[in-house]
């Protein structure tokens, strides 16, 4: 993917950027370099296209119903902060689009459809 005008990305150094902007649905999410090393620690990455492919043809969709109770069962009982509980559940409506100079693109993937 090629990278776009800079005006088209919302672009966060902290949590609750991140929360704001998962939140707005913002299109394109640039998680900055400064907050890079804490998102990768603390957030249940969501998965690539590739990833996402595959999971999806071999289980014929079911992955996405079944997957989706079996995360919400996880999430509530982790021990993370009712923040990062919120980030990780919003990261589901994300892919992990690409890199860039120490920096993650998030991709809402309701625009791949």
């Amino acid at each position: 993917m090629e990278w776009k005008d800079s005006n088209e990305y919302v672009e966060v150094i902290n949590a609750e950027e991140l929360l704001t902007a998962l939140n707005n649905k913002e299109s394109y999410i640039i998680v900055k370099e400064e907050y890079k090393k804490e998102f990768l620690e603390n957030t249940e990455l969501p998965f690539t296209e590739k990833e996402l492919m595959g999971l999806q043809l071999g289980s014929h969709g079911g992955a996405a119903i079944g997957g989706g109770i079996i995360f919400a069962i996880i999430n509530f009982f982790s021990k993370g902060s009712k923040q990062q509980k919120k980030i990780d559940s919003k990261m589901r409506n994300y892919i992990l689009k690409g890199w860039k100079d120490n920096e993650l693109l998030l991709y809402l993937r309701q625009l791949d459809y």
